[in-house]
């Protein structure tokens, strides 16, 4: 038997889970996350950091490790086999920078450069099926509101790092 403290439930309550916007949010990106996982893996092979590398390096190759992991979200630490398995499947090569030898850049090889096309196709294919019924003008509100939920806590961060308290 499970004994729960009354407050702690009470306290529950109050989040109103089922009405959480944040909980919406996170939701509909892993719901959309995972659409996209299952299909790069079935039409390209690709797992989402492959493709995400492929991405960032075709809008800007030759990015550092660091500066890879910050472009897509992961950390540096994780990265570091993905760019090896990447790399022994010339899908990438590393190459020391020109100016500081223990920088490795990454960059994409030719036969990483060809599914970059199929890579876009196929998120430009799932946003329709994502968007499926909903009219553009409510996708434009979503994106305006998503962007203000963005704003607000980013200065709520700013505001709590210059203050030093540890909430707004």
């Amino acid at each position: 038997m499970i004994c729960i403290h009354m407050n702690i439930v009470s306290s529950m309550r109050k989040l109103n889970l089922d009405q959480s916007a944040g909980l919406l949010i996170f939701l509909a990106s892993k719901s959309q996350e995972r659409l996209v996982e299952v299909t790069m893996k079935k039409h390209l092979g690709l797992t989402p950091a492959q493709w995400k590398v492929i991405l960032a390096l075709n809008i800007t190759d030759g990015l550092t490790q660091k500066e890879l992991a910050e472009k897509i979200f992961i950390d540096g630490s994780t990265l570091v086999p993905v760019i090896d398995k990447m790399e022994k499947n010339g899908m990438v090569e590393r190459k020391p920078d020109s100016k500081d030898r223990r920088v490795n850049r990454i960059f994409l090889t030719k036969q990483s450069e060809a599914t970059v096309d199929s890579i876009i196709s196929i998120i430009l294919r799932l946003r329709k099926t994502i968007y499926n019924g909903i009219p553009e003008g409510k996708i434009d509100l979503l994106r305006n509101i998503l962007n203000e939920i963005i704003k607000n806590s980013d200065t709520a961060i700013a505001q709590i790092k210059s203050s030093g308290r540890d909430r707004p």
